[in-house]
């Protein structure tokens, strides 16, 4: 049975290891390519599996089997066991040691020596890769090679479970965020009046997001260059309670989109350089949605203008996060930002001019007031409706709804107290007069 020179071993058993993980994807390979040395007359095959269980002692035992008359010595070693791999057997190896000796008394040529055992071992290691080892002390037969390579065949590959994406909204919520489903409870009617700022916001946001590729096209042939129309970032400003919270949760509704509420208190952290971080953060995670609304509430809170001095370094950082972000350095441009502020003077002109587009919501007239009167008390008729609306002038939608609340409060109250037969009934319009007195005061002129 001749053996190979080094040199052509070597190459045999690379290119067929070689072949043999060609077809295998990136992420099934469980083998990188043999390393052959030969040391002191000894030649060494190291394999490295990247998992191997320790059940792959039987696959060692099956594939090794036909090509070896025997596997001896089998000793258990730290880490993993050592066995000898024999191409000939015991007797054939007690045979040519009395033939030799014969030879050599009666002077004549003697038979060769057979060729040493193939001797091998294996480590399983928890923290790194299984090491098999094929260490002979001469050169290998093709038989040696052939036994080498299919049992790099048997291991090279490895199932590959499949994986289900990990869900954006779990990662969010742990970073202090809230995503908001789909719900039927944000139609555009949920905000009474505010008929215009409705109107522009259903033409300037909620159209682009439902029909992006038509936006699109019309940019293509008006400009000379190629980009779209469909706004990145857009900001609600005006008082409070005037609806911006409900309106980007009406967007989101329309669209389809999941909204991504960022609480200030959610970014801001004591610790040097993690607000911007989590920042950072939120914005890679809402980039695994295919289009998502990011919502930051009391924007000026964590952006406010440079230009007034004395500004922390921690803000200063988030706000270069900000401008990141929204000027398309970053490639998010799956994640439209509503940014909402009471106090849109405050806010640096670097941010302010990254917005798209700025609506004001304004606190509502009288005609909106009684509109809203009318959602949260339906049953009152027109004229009570209109009478609510000048006690409550210059007052929010949210103020509205609180004293509406408190007249359902005092009315069930007196239900309650007085001990009320028959049916339940809603309030009537003087328990709205007087919890319109104790939020508001007395009447004042409409507006």
């Amino acid at each position: 049975m001749p053996l190979l020179p080094f040199d052509s071993a070597r190459q045999q058993v690379e290119s067929a290891c070689a072949q043999v993980l060609t077809p295998i994807a990136e992420e099934a390979r469980n083998a990188s390519l043999p390393a052959l040395s030969l040391k002191r007359g000894k030649t060494t095959v190291e394999l490295a599996f990247f998992e191997l269980p320790r059940t792959s002692v039987f696959v060692f035992l099956e594939v090794l089997s036909p090509y070896f008359r025997a596997l001896n010595d089998l000793k258990k070693t730290y880490g993993g066991l050592s066995f000898s791999c024999d191409l000939f057997s015991d007797s054939d190896r007690r045979r040519n040691e009395r033939e030799r000796t014969r030879a050599l008394g009666k002077a004549e040529e003697a038979p060769p020596e057979l060729p040493p055992a193939l001797d091998f071992s294996c480590r399983f290691d928890t923290k790194g890769p299984a090491l098999l080892t094929f260490e002979k002390a001469s050169d290998l037969s093709q038989e040696e090679i052939n036994a080498i390579v299919d049992l790099f065949r048997k291991l090279a590959a490895r199932e590959v479970k499949a994986v289900a994406p990990a869900d954006p909204s779990t990662k969010l919520e742990e970073m202090g965020a809230v995503v908001f489903a789909e719900s039927e409870d944000f139609a555009e009617s949920r905000i009474a009046g505010y008929e215009t700022t409705k109107r522009d916001i259903r033409e300037s946001v909620v159209l682009p997001l439902l029909n992006p590729e038509i936006f699109a096209q019309v940019t293509q042939l008006a400009r000379t260059k190629g980009g779209t129309s469909v706004p990145r970032a857009v900001l609600f400003e005006g008082p409070p309670g005037t609806g911006k919270t409900t309106m980007a949760r009406i967007i989101a509704n329309t669209s389809k989109l999941p909204l991504i509420y960022v609480p200030i208190e959610s970014i801001m952290s004591k610790w040097f350089g993690e607000s911007e971080k989590r920042l950072d953060a939120i914005f890679d995670a809402a980039g695994t949605y295919e289009k998502s609304l990011v919502f930051l509430d009391e924007i000026d809170a964590f952006a406010g203008s440079r230009e007034q001095g004395g500004m922390h370094e921690g803000t200063r950082r988030i706000l270069s996060v900000l401008l990141r972000q929204l000027q398309g350095l970053v490639d998010t441009s799956n994640v439209v930002v509503i940014g909402a502020t009471n106090r849109k003077d405050d806010l640096d002109p670097a941010l302010l001019s990254r917005f798209t587009l700025s609506i004001h919501f304004p606190l509502p007239n009288g005609e909106e007031r009684a509109a809203i009167v009318g959602y949260y008390a339906k049953h009152l008729v027109e004229a009570d409706r209109l009478a609510l609306s000048e006690r409550a002038s210059g007052r929010s939608g949210r103020e509205i709804e609180d004293a509406c609340g408190v007249a359902e409060r005092l009315w069930a109250s007196d239900l309650v107290q007085h001990e009320r037969t028959g049916p339940v009934t809603a309030p009537p319009v003087e328990s709205y007069l007087e919890a319109f007195e104790l939020k508001f005061g007395r009447a004042t002129p409409a507006t």
